[in-house]
Parts: C-alpha cells; sequence; structure tokens
C-alpha cells in the first residue's frame, strides 16, 4: 500500500528520474516537427541572412552573424543561429533539435528554480513537505509539455524567445541560489553566473529588459524579511531599476523613444492607443490560452479585431478591470500568500514589452512562454492548497499532464509542414489576407502551382494593396513562365511599397528574359540603392552588364557577390565566365574550383571546368 510519506519522497528520491523522464517525453512530442521546414520570419533570419552562413568558424565571422544580422540587437540568438548553419547549413533536423533542447533545459530549470522557491525564507514554513516535493514536478511537466509552448519551439527563429527565457530564468535561480548559499566563495561564482546570464538574456531577445525588475522583486518577496526592510531603501532599490530600464530603452530605441515607437505605426494598421487598448483583451486571450490550450484554439497567425475605445468591443473594459483587479490582488496578497501575488507580478510583467505601446504584432503564442512558467506555478501551488486528498491531488494533475502531452502531439503535428501549418491558420483566420498568401507559397513550393495562384488571389480580394501577395503571385508566375502577367503584379507590388528589393530583383531577372536589359538593369541598380550588401542583385546585374558587353563592371559585381556571400555557387560560377572572357583563365579557374568546392554536384561549373582546362594548356 502507497503511504502518503511515500507519495512525499517519490519525486526527492527519483528526482533525476523524473526530470530525464521529462526529457524524453518532450523530445518525443516534438519529434515530429524535426524536418518542419523554415517559415515565416525564418527566411530574413537564417535562410537569406549572409551574416549567419559561415563556411568556416572564426571569432570576427561570429560578430558580424551576432551584430549585421536584421535582429542585430538579438546577439546571442543570431550566433547560435551561424554555429547551427556551419553545421547542418540548410537542414533544419539540427535547428529543430536545438530548440528542443533549449525547451527541455527550460523545464527542468523552472523544476529547479520552483524548488528553490519554495525553500526560501518567505516560504519554508508556508507548504508542506508533500507540497515541496511535488509542486515543482507537476510546475514542470505541466509548462514543459503544455501545447502553448509549441511556438517558441517549433517554430525555429523563436529560438530567440527560448533563449531569452533559459538565461532569464537561469540568472534568477542562480541569484537566489546566490543569496541562500553560506560559503562565500560560492556566492561570489554564483553571483557572476547570475549576472553573466543577465547578459546572455538581453543578447537573446529585448523581452529580458526586465529582469533586474524581478530581481529586485524576488528579492522582496522571498529573500528579505519585508517587515523590518526601510520604505526608503525599496524606493532607492525600485527607482535604480527603473533607471536601468530606462537606460536600455534609450540604448534599442534612441534619445526619443516616444518619437521612434510612434514613427512605427506608420505601417501598420492600427494606432498606438488602439493597441494598447487591444492588448487588454489579448492578455486575457492569453489567459484562457494557458487555462484551455486545446489545438483547436492555437494559431500562428491570429486574426483579432482591434479595440477603438473602451467600450468597442464592451469585452476591452471588462479585460481592463480584470487585469488591473488581477494586480491589486497581487498588492494585496503580497503577506498573505507572497507566491501568488509574486506570479500574478510575474505574468503581466514579462508581457509589459511586448503587449503595450510598442509597435508589434498585436498577438502572437510564443509572447507567453516566459510569462506562463510562474504562472504555472501558482496554478499547481493552489492545486494543492485546494484538493485534498493529496493523492487525488497528484492524480487529478497526472492527468492534466496527459492531457497537455496529447495537445502538444495533436499541434506539433501541423507544425511537420508549411502547407499544414498555413492551411490550418487560413481555417483559423479566413478573413486574414496573410495566412492565404504565406498558403500560396508553400503550395507552390510542394508543385501545387494552380492551389497557389487560388489562394494568391483569396489574399488580393481580401486586402487588395497586398504588396507581398503581388509579389508572391508574380514569382510564382514568372517561374512557370507566364512573364506577362509575373510584370503586371510585379509592378503591381512596385507601386504599393516602391523600396521591395526582391520585387526589383526579380523584375530584373524578368526583363533579362524578354531581352529588355536597360530596364533590367535599373531594377537591379534600385535593389542595390534599397541594400548594397544584397548579393543576388549584384549577381543579377553582373548577368545583365555582361550580356550589354560591359565585362568591366559585371567582374565587379561578381566579386561583391562572392565577397558578401563566399557559399554563392552561381555567383562564383558567373564570375568565372566572365573572367574567362576576358582571357584570364586561371582566375576563372579558381572560380570554377571554389563553386565546385561548395557544391560539388554543380555540373554548369564542372563543364566550365573542363572545357577552361583547355584554355590553361
Amino acid at each position: 500500500m502507497i503511504t502518503h510519506r511515500d507519495l512525499s519522497d517519490f519525486p526527492v528520491k527519483n528526482e533525476t528520474r523524473l526530470l530525464f523522464a521529462l526529457g524524453v517525453l518532450v523530445f518525443l512530442l516534438y519529434a515530429a516537427t524535426l524536418s518542419g521546414p523554415f517559415i515565416f520570419d525564418d527566411r530574413p533570419n537564417i535562410q537569406e541572412n549572409h551574416k549567419i552562413q559561415l563556411s568556416r568558424l572564426s571569432v570576427k565571422g561570429l560578430i558580424a552573424a551576432g551584430f549585421e544580422s536584421p535582429s542585430h540587437r538579438r546577439p546571442v540568438a543570431n550566433i547560435s543561429f551561424a554555429l547551427n548553419f556551419f553545421l547542418h547549413r540548410h537542414n533544419v533536423f539540427g535547428y529543430h533539435l536545438v530548440n528542443i533542447l533549449i525547451h527541455i533545459l527550460n523545464s527542468i530549470l523552472l523544476y529547479f528554480l520552483a524548488k528553490t522557491t519554495l525553500n526560501t525564507p518567505a516560504l519554508r514554513h508556508r507548504y508542506d513537505s508533500f507540497s515541496m516535493a511535488w509542486i515543482p514536478v507537476f510546475s514542470a511537466f505541466i509548462w514543459g509539455l503544455h501545447p502553448l509552448q509549441t511556438q517558441s519551439v517549433s517554430y525555429i527563429v523563436q529560438r530567440m524567445n527560448s533563449l531569452a527565457a533559459l538565461f532569464y530564468i537561469l540568472s534568477i535561480l542562480l541569484y537566489a541560489k546566490c543569496r541562500l548559499a553560506q560559503n562565500a566563495r560560492h556566492r561570489g561564482w554564483l553571483l557572476a553566473g547570475c549576472t553573466a546570464s543577465g547578459i546572455l538574456a538581453i543578447g537573446s531577445k529585448e523581452i529580458a529588459v526586465t529582469l533586474p525588475f524581478f530581481i529586485i522583486l524576488y528579492e522582496w518577496y522571498f529573500l528579505r524579511d519585508s517587515s523590518t526592510s526601510r520604505p526608503k531603501n525599496k524606493i532607492l532599490i525600485l527607482m535604480g531599476a527603473l533607471l536601468f530600464l530606462i537606460i536600455l530603452t534609450i540604448a534599442y530605441l534612441g534619445p526619443e523613444p516616444v518619437n521612434a515607437i510612434l514613427a512605427a505605426y506608420t505601417k501598420r494598421g492600427y494606432t498606438a492607443a488602439q493597441r494598447v487598448l487591444t492588448e487588454f483583451r489579448v492578455v486575457i486571450f492569453y489567459i484562457s490560452l494557458i487555462l484551455w490550450p486545446h489545438p483547436s484554439r492555437l494559431n500562428l497567425d491570429h486574426d483579432f479585431l482591434i479595440s477603438n475605445s473602451l467600450f468597442m468591443p464592451i469585452t476591452t473594459l471588462f479585460s481592463a478591470a480584470a487585469i488591473v483587479g488581477a494586480v491589486g490582488a497581487a498588492v494585496v496578497l503580497v503577506r498573505k500568500a507572497p507566491l501568488i501575488s509574486f506570479c500574478i507580478l510575474w505574468f503581466f510583467g514579462n508581457l509589459i514589452i511586448e503587449s503595450s505601446v510598442i509597435s508589434l504584432e498585436i498577438i502572437f503564442e510564443h509572447r507567453t512562454y516566459l510569462p506562463s512558467m510562474m504562472l504555472i506555478l501558482m496554478l499547481v501551488s493552489l492545486a494543492f492548497k485546494a484538493i485534498k486528498p493529496r493523492g487525488l491531488c497528484v492524480a487529478l494533475l497526472s492527468i492534466l499532464v496527459i492531457a497537455a502531452s496529447i495537445g502538444t502531439y495533436q499541434r506539433n503535428r501541423v507544425w511537420a509542414s508549411a502547407v499544414t501549418l498555413w492551411q490550418d491558420c487560413v481555417s483559423k483566420s479566413p478573413r486574414k489576407a496573410r495566412p492565404y498568401n504565406n498558403l500560396g507559397v508553400a503550395l507552390a513550393s510542394a508543385g501545387r502551382i494552380q492551389d497557389a495562384y487560388e489562394n494568391y488571389h483569396t489574399a488580393l480580394r481580401l486586402k487588395p494593396d497586398y504588396a507581398l501577395a503581388h509579389y508572391n503571385l508574380g514569382y510564382t508566375l514568372a517561374r512557370n513562365g507566364d512573364l506577362d502577367k509575373s510584370l503586371v503584379h510585379f509592378n503591381d507590388s512596385l507601386r504599393i511599397d516602391p523600396n521591395h528589393k526582391e520585387v526589383h530583383n526579380d523584375l530584373g531577372v524578368v526583363l533579362i528574359m524578354l531581352g529588355r536589359l536597360d530596364e533590367a538593369t535599373d531594377h537591379f541598380r534600385k535593389a542595390l540603392q534599397i541594400d548594397p550588401a544584397y548579393s543576388r542583385a549584384h549577381n543579377n546585374l553582373g548577368i545583365a552588364l555582361g550580356r550589354q558587353g560591359n565585362l568591366a563592371e559585371a567582374v565587379h559585381h561578381y566579386q561583391a557577390a562572392v565577397r558578401l556571400d563566399p557559399e554563392y555557387v552561381q555567383a562564383h560560377n558567373n564570375l568565372g565566365r566572365a573572367l574567362q572572357r576576358q582571357g584570364k583563365f586561371e582566375a576563372a579557374q579558381q572560380q570554377f574550383s571554389e563553386a565546385l568546392r561548395i557544391n560539388p554536384g554543380y555540373e554548369p561549373a564542372r563543364k566550365n571546368y573542363e572545357d577552361n582546362q583547355n584554355n590553361l594548356k
């Protein structure tokens, strides 16, 4: 017969086995995504980010990858992508594997942070040994297996989010260990680790700027006797934390942060006031997803109604009141229930960056990744307070773990391919243009051209001024030989957005195919005015110039292309051909050789290499 004491001792005696089981279960539930393709923001940050595409490891290359990538304020995440590319190139398996391992580590860190927190001076007498043993276990399992986390794990580029959470939670854990340590030398090392982890968190994603504030809150709630601390000292510490946040804000947004934030709204379909009002409802929706994360409610691209005032829709007022009430409850419960109070403030405080006035998309599920950690800890602790007998509580939470696992498995089947993912988005956001456009891209890549056309046209029916849908339709038409129609949509795209470098480049390619070299050259030059480091436009401009007989300038642009992207096989081959036409046969042979080194199966370079051998004799 299993006794109360046996259940209490089980997590303590089997801690390693439990955490290993958690890691194995997470891996198995996410295994279906290991072959999931790059999607959405993966393209600019990984697929087309030449700064991370390292052919050899060097400090200079890693620094460039970290600080010269599109998301240059996230160097730690960028460097991790660069290391992935060095090892795996465009094979998605390695990227997904790293994301899954990060999520496993985060689940384990949550376990240790919950365990450490329950053993702090403020809490160790508030919970019995049974609760202190099981609360960390179920917090880690429920959070780690929760279907809502799939977007942060299965979506490759959201490693920025999960990596920031890893270092964030590790920093707080090390701080708590430092404050509880008896050995002064150990405290020094733990504090250094806390600081280093905090820096790495901020270097992974900007959401980590709240870390100093929450370390101070953690100190107040769990490691200090608030009844004897002086109010003046509290105010000084709080002012210091706010000063740090202001300094970081200026570093990210410049000396005029308000103007920087408002200027970004010119490209949005809503105002700053509308976004703030809408976020009240978004935050309540996030809470509902934590409580009821059925896969039918999860969506990469939600179509969320904008709030125009507190009363339009009326749920805006109710949501705002609920949030104010929750924060008020947290203040009231500081002494009576410090863990509950802290977890409430953790949830809302860690949403403040992405769910306030900053001009970001309205809603994304990955934003709940870090905030939900302590909210789930709070819910588990409340379950142990409310459900008696204890065996029943363990049984019910075990059922919840199983249900979460089933939901995560089902959701990850959707993430397994781009077509299934965007079909899911279209079914859940049928009035939003972007899912149709992205489904069109996925279908075109899968060879389902007619289906792709239908989705592009649906996107344009819903949003006639959708520049990207015009571009993708034009690109697909061009790839399938309908050049005249492709010109119409490329020109429509440029009419709406004249600064789209890819449109200028691909329009130039079509114009080359039509023999309109002067027009093509103009578009390639415009693409390079927008982005002088655009290697594809340099290569294509070289092709156009070469056909016009301007070999010297063509060589210049080919050289720029291979300098910007040393792995650009076609540019190496084209440079070799141009050098060959100039009579520089040895230099040409070097370029053909480099192309074959990068891609031994590239037949044009092999043929050119063999033909050029006769010129070297």
